[in-house]
């Protein structure tokens, strides 16, 4: 396992594991940089009408195959939260149909935007045991009076993976749309949107797709294009934005009227090395190297009698293991002092995530470094 480390110069001194949280920089980021900054330099303003205007599609056409979507069905957006209120924006909730069901276990960015989405009425999915949402009790939370379901496809704090198929086929049945939160599964988790039926998906770059911040991006099931009227909008969303016509807005085709204002060009060329470079990895490829490496972190766990809080079980655990660990925050100051980049989360524990450039030197010094932290 050294899978194109060469390439991620933060390897160079220390075990990097945080990949879940923020995702090694590939080199070729800073070409992408110096090329937006070149073509700034150098064609000025004409720059948007040779490529700039169109990054908000042709870099979402990028992460494209990654996560399983056809081309043309994603947008570039500035964060998760900008990509779910657009998805709210398409809907105008109101009794009966006015639930919105989510997970306790939700990145709270998902949870705070719902629930302040005016009429919304919200019902929580419980998780038992802080780590698992059991399917059941999904299915059970939606009925006929659900508008919207907004899912983690991979929990944050545990990685534990949710049956998506099932969960979406039973809120359809009842009338429901899904919107999927991947921020946590693309990079790490091969999968298809297409299959698994979602109406959107939302996710972003920092993590396991390497593309670094400010590089979000929404999902919009094709055959719903021309049917919503999302109403967080901007120009880069009118059939015609350099008319600057004044009024209502008249809505481009495709995944074109999902848009806002004025493109993050420099975050979306820099987010695009990663895209290439889990592309030339390939998501099968990650996904083995990934179990191979959490099972590591799993076997030294147990070794050492630390606890552990994510699945198990492989095919329900996503990059991530979580270490049980209660003085988190000291343990994983402790590690970074000694080069082992990993995080905490309260309740929660360490998180440890090696990406596929991760090789078992790396966890060869989590395990000497957690020693050194508990037993001394």
């Amino acid at each position: 396992m050294n899978i194109l480390r060469d390439r991620f110069p933060i390897l160079h001194d220390r075990a990097y594991l945080v990949n879940h949280s923020l995702g090694a920089m590939p080199e070729a980021a800073s070409e992408e940089l110096a090329l937006y900054a070149t073509e700034w330099a150098t064609r000025g303003v004409e720059a948007w009408s040779e490529g700039w205007w169109e990054t908000s599609v042709t870099v979402g056409d990028e992460i494209a195959p990654i996560v399983g979507a056809p081309t043309g069905s994603i947008a570039m957006m500035q964060n998760v939260t900008v990509a779910e209120g657009v998805v709210a924006s398409c809907f105008h909730l109101q009794e009966p149909r006015n639930r919105v069901v989510f997970s306790e276990l939700n990145f709270p960015s998902v949870m705070y935007l719902w629930e302040n989405v005016r009429g919304a009425e919200i019902k929580l999915a419980r998780s038992w045991d802080g780590i698992t949402v059991p399917t059941e009790t999904f299915l059970d939370a939606i009925d006929d009076r659900t508008a919207v379901v907004a899912l983690s496809h991979v929990l944050f704090k545990s990685a534990y993976i949710q049956d998506i198929a099932a969960i979406t086929e039973h809120a359809h049945e009842m009338g429901a749309m899904v919107v999927l939160d991947c921020y946590q599964s693309a990079g790490t988790l091969p999968f298809s949107l297409t299959d698994l039926n979602v109406d959107f998906a939302v996710g972003g770059s920092v993590k396991w797709l390497c593309g670094g911040p400010g590089a979000g991006w929404l999902y919009v099931r094709p055959d719903l294009h021309e049917v919503l009227r999302p109403g967080l909008v901007g120009w880069q969303a009118d059939a015609e934005p350099f008319s600057f016509r004044p009024g209502g807005i008249e809505y481009a085709d495709g995944i074109w009227r999902f848009l806002s204002g004025t493109p993050n060009v420099p975050a979306w060329y820099a987010a695009r090395a990663g895209y290439r470079t889990v592309q030339e990895v390939g998501m099968e490829t990650i996904r083995a190297t990934s179990l191979e490496m959490t099972q590591r972190v799993i076997d030294i766990a147990d070794g050492l009698d630390i606890a552990i809080r994510s699945p198990r079980q492989p095919e329900l655990r996503g990059g991530t293991v979580t270490l049980g660990i209660d003085n988190e925050q000291q343990v994983v100051a402790e590690l970074i002092s000694r080069g082992v980049i990993v995080d905490g989360r309260p309740g929660a524990g360490i998180r440890v995530g090696p990406h596929f450039f991760n090789n078992l030197d790396d966890l060869n010094q989590l395990e000497e470094a957690l020693k050194a932290a508990l037993i001394g």
